[in-house]
């Protein structure tokens, strides 16, 4: 608690510290994209997904790829399932935590 109290109070120090001026700004609709190549990952409650971003130098990227922290779940399926009863395989599955949607992307 005390700790939530710190960042609390670091928040509104930092606010303070502000100038004044507008908060909210116009953004332009389109945005050009650096050329180049990114990866960037982000955390979710099943784990981590991760974003593959290649631009051209255009408004639109070239190409993106997605991969999903339930891809990466049932990647291990192979390994796990050797030698296993089918029968078993049910609570195997309930075991690992997954959304099937996501495992194609």
């Amino acid at each position: 608690m005390k700790v939530s109290l710190d960042i609390a109070e670091a928040c509104i120090d930092r606010l303070r510290s502000l100038g004044t001026g507008p908060v909210n700004v116009r953004l332009p609709k389109i945005l050009k994209l650096p050329e180049g190549a990114t990866y960037a990952w982000t955390e979710n409650p099943l784990g981590i997904n991760g974003y593959y971003l290649v631009s051209r130098g255009e408004k639109t990227p070239w190409r993106m790829k997605l991969r999903s922290a339930s891809f990466n779940n049932i990647a291990v399926l192979p390994e796990v399932l050797e030698g296993c009863l089918v029968a078993d395989m049910v609570a195997i599955l309930g075991s690992l935590f997954f959304v099937v949607g996501d495992i194609d992307k």
